[in-house]
């Protein structure tokens, strides 16, 4: 379960960082997972999406689908704001 939460994380902070044209860097306060369907060998897919920001504050929605759009698992983020110049190495 841990590979598919990691994954969920890694589609919904890039989305962000996609959204803002490479200014904002996210850090994941808050994570909800809901694991709808067991993955099994193969391609999985991930969509991540700015679901609203603020001035520190954003909020993330992410989905993770088989190579048949099998919806594996989704997810919910709550995650702080950074300037991208100030984002860890």
């Amino acid at each position: 379960m841990s590979v598919t939460t990691a994954m969920l994380d890694d589609t919904m902070g890039p989305a962000m960082f996609i959204c803002s044209d490479g200014r904002l860097f996210t850090r994941t306060i808050d994570l909800n997972v809901s694991f709808l369907a067991p993955a099994t060998p193969g391609p999985i897919f991930g969509e991540g999406q700015g679901v609203q920001a603020g001035k520190s504050i954003c909020f993330l929605e992410g989905r993770l689908t088989d190579a048949d759009g099998l919806l594996l698992a989704r997810a919910t983020s709550t995650a702080r704001l950074l300037p991208a110049e100030k984002a860890p190495g």
